[in-house]
């Protein structure tokens, strides 16, 4: 199952999909809000994502997967494999961090500037596509020129275009509240894929949930805060050599399916 990370869709695993098509059974997910996906009447939350795609597994009557999630998607995946270990064969996270708030400096900047109040009065002054490119272009100053690559810019811009203005503050809100799992629930293999020009903090987190959990390799590659996107060969090799590594039986079937929640909108 793949799922992808803040205003983007299932269409970033294109990449993926094609490089495993034919060798597993893949499902890719629009998140709560996203693509064509209603954002429903409940909280929008990581764990409400979580319980959507669980449901997602059962009305596809899997009893178990492989979990590969970029960003607020491996959000999502690191609360499945909290709340359903059973369920989860082994896990693929890149660029995750695991509480956007538990960094101190980062924490005192969403405490003064909220998510909630600011994106509204900049969707109204700039429109949304315009609000997107100046927030990627303050971003790219505060971390770095590399931080997101070409084709995540396109994602993300073309995201916040389609996207209605209440699921993206919904979603920035869900991550902001986010609370960090509990590493030491978490048993099935682990790998989680840096990208050399993320934010330092995301990789702390990621090196400290690496620390936390027995069964974590770590692997850093030329990227971004889209690993996937910003360099899909590498990012595959990492992928496959895991999954063959990791993969249960009942996981290697010649299948694949693009999948939305089949009542997303209902609570």
């Amino acid at each position: 199952m793949l799922l992808h990370g803040a205003v983007q869709t299932r269409t970033i695993w294109q990449d993926q999909f094609e490089a495993l098509a034919g060798t597993r059974r893949l499902v890719a997910v629009d998140l709560r809000g996203h693509g064509e996906t209603m954002l429903g009447s409940r909280r929008m939350s990581v764990e409400q994502m979580a319980a959507d795609a669980l449901a997602i597994l059962d009305a596809l009557q899997i009893r178990q997967a492989a979990i590969c999630g970029v960003s607020l998607g491996g959000m999502v995946a690191l609360e499945l494999a909290e709340r359903t270990p059973d369920r989860i064969a082994s896990l693929i996270l890149a660029n995750t961090p695991t509480s956007l708030t538990s960094t101190r400096w980062l924490r005192s900047l969403v405490d003064r500037v909220d998510p909630q109040d600011l994106l509204p009065f900049a969707f109204r002054l700039f429109g949304r596509k315009r609000a997107a490119r100046l927030g990627l272009a303050l971003a790219s100053r505060l971390v770095g020129p590399h931080w997101v690559g070409t084709t995540a810019r396109r994602h993300f811009i073309d995201g916040f275009a389609r996207m209605s203005p209440k699921a993206i503050v919904a979603t920035y809100r869900a991550i902001v509240e986010a609370r960090p799992v509990d590493a030491a629930s978490i048993r099935c293999p682990i790998l989680l894929i840096e990208g050399n020009a993320d934010a330092t903090s995301v990789n702390a987190q990621m090196d400290e949930l690496g620390a936390q959990t027995p069964h974590a390799r770590i692997e850093t590659m030329p990227a971004g805060h889209v690993a996937s996107l910003d360099d899909p060969a590498a990012f595959n090799r990492l992928l496959l050599r895991f999954l063959d590594r990791h993969d249960p039986p009942c996981v290697r079937t010649a299948a694949a399916i693009w999948s939305s929640p089949a009542d997303p909108g209902r609570p």
